[in-house]
C-alpha cells in the first residue's frame, strides 16, 4: 500500500512537471508583442522588395512612381516625368530601375549620381536625351539610349562628370561635354574633370563622342561604330589621357577621322587606336601640339591613315598603318609598320 502511494506520488508530479511546460509554451507563443513584431517584420520585406533605394523610378503596371526619400511621391504615364521629379534639383542618388520610352528631355541637375541598371531607354522627340547647362557633379551609369534624332547627352559649363557603360545606337552626336552651349572657343571657356569609360556608339550621323574646351579629360575602352563623322572628336582638349580607342567605318568615305584632335588639344595621350574602315584613322591639326599615340593599327581607311598636320611635337610611337602617312609639323613623326598583318 506504501509502495502504491509513493508510485502515485510520482506520477502526479511528473503531471505537474507536463502542465507547466504546455503553459509555459502556450504563453510564449500567445504573446501579443511578439505576434506585432512578425507582421511589422512582414510588412517591411514586402516594402523593400518594392522599393530597393531611397531614391528610385519604377513600374507599376503600365505607369511609373517615383520614389523621393523613402517616400512614394507620385505615379504618372510618363516615364520622362517620373524621371525628371525623381531627379528635382539634383544633389541626390538615382535609380531608374525600368525603361520605356522617353518622350522629354532628361534634365540633369547639379549633384547628381544616375544608376540606369542597364535598362534600355527609346527616346522619340527631336531634343536632347539627357541636357545639363550649369554647374556639374553629374555622374552617369548603366543605361542603354535609342536616340532617334539629336544628341544623346550632352552637357555644357559643367566640370566633374562621370559617364560610364553607357550604350547609344543613332541619333547624331551620341555624348558631347562642352564649356559653353555656343561658344566653347572662346578664350578662358574651360570645364575641368571629364571621365568617360566604357561607353559604345553606333549608327549615329555624327560623332561617337565629341569634347570641346576640357581641361583633364580622361577616356577608357571607348567604342564606336558606324558613325557618319568621327568616332572620337576632341576639340581644344588638354591634360588628357585616352586608354583605347576602337572605331569602324566612322566617317567611310569621308574627310573625319577614328579619333580626331583639332583646335588646339595639347598633352594629349593614347594608348591605343584600333581604327578600320574609316575616313582618316588618327588625324591631329590645328594647332594642336604635344599630343601622342602609343600604339596604333590603322586599316582599311579611305583616306590618309595616319595624319599630322600642322601640329608641333606629335607623334605615333609604334604600330602598323596600311592607309598611308602623312606628317607636317616641328618634332612630329610617326613610327609605324606598313604591314599590319
Amino acid at each position: 500500500m506504501k509502495r502504491n502511494t509513493l508510485l502515485g506520488g510520482t506520477l502526479l508530479k511528473f503531471a505537474a512537471l507536463a502542465a507547466a511546460i504546455v503553459i509555459t509554451s502556450c504563453s510564449k507563443q500567445d504573446n501579443p508583442l511578439k505576434e506585432e513584431e512578425a507582421v511589422n517584420s512582414a510588412n517591411s520585406k514586402n516594402s523593400a522588395t518594392v522599393s530597393a533605394y531611397v531614391n528610385e523610378v519604377r513600374a507599376s503596371g503600365s505607369n511609373f512612381i517615383w520614389r523621393v526619400n523613402n517616400v512614394d511621391q507620385g505615379t504618372t504615364s510618363s516615364l520622362a516625368t517620373a524621371i525628371n521629379n525623381c531627379i528635382g534639383t539634383g544633389n541626390r542618388e538615382v535609380h531608374v530601375l525600368v525603361g520605356g520610352t522617353l518622350s522629354s528631355q532628361i534634365n540633369l541637375q547639379p549633384g547628381l549620381t544616375l544608376y540606369c541598371h542597364n535598362v534600355t531607354f527609346n527616346k522619340n522627340h527631336t531634343g536632347y536625351g539627357f541636357y545639363r547647362d550649369g554647374t556639374g557633379g553629374i555622374k552617369i551609369y548603366d543605361m542603354i539610349l535609342n536616340n532617334n534624332t539629336n544628341m544623346g547627352i550632352r552637357t555644357s559649363r559643367a566640370s566633374d562628370i562621370y559617364i560610364q557603360n553607357v550604350r547609344i545606337f543613332g541619333g547624331s552626336i551620341g555624348i558631347r561635354i562642352d564649356s559653353h552651349p555656343s561658344r566653347p572657343y572662346e578664350e578662358g571657356r574651360w570645364v575641368y574633370r571629364v571621365h568617360i569609360q566604357d561607353c559604345r556608339f553606333e549608327n549615329g550621323s555624327s560623332h561617337g563622342l565629341e569634347t570641346y574646351s576640357v581641361d583633364g579629360f580622361k577616356g577608357y575602352g571607348l567604342v564606336a561604330r558606324n558613325m557618319g563623322e568621327c568616332g572620337v572628336l576632341l576639340n581644344k582638349t588638354i591634360n588628357g589621357t585616352l586608354g583605347t580607342v576602337t572605331a569602324y567605318r566612322c566617317s567611310y568615305n569621308g574627310g573625319y577621322a577614328g579619333l580626331r584632335l583639332a583646335n588646339s588639344c595639347s598633352r594629349v595621350t593614347t594608348e591605343m587606336l584600333n581604327a578600320d574602315q574609316c575616313g582618316r584613322g588618327y588625324f591631329v591639326l590645328s594647332g594642336s601640339n604635344n599630343c601622342h599615340l602609343n600604339n596604333a593599327r590603322i586599316t582599311g581607311c579611305t583616306n590618309i591613315g595616319i595624319w599630322l598636320e600642322n601640329v608641333a611635337n606629335c607623334s605615333v610611337k609604334a604600330g602598323c598603318n596600311n592607309s598611308g602617312t602623312s606628317v607636317s609639323g616641328s618634332g612630329s613623326y610617326a613610327t609605324v609598320s606598313n604591314n599590319c598583318g
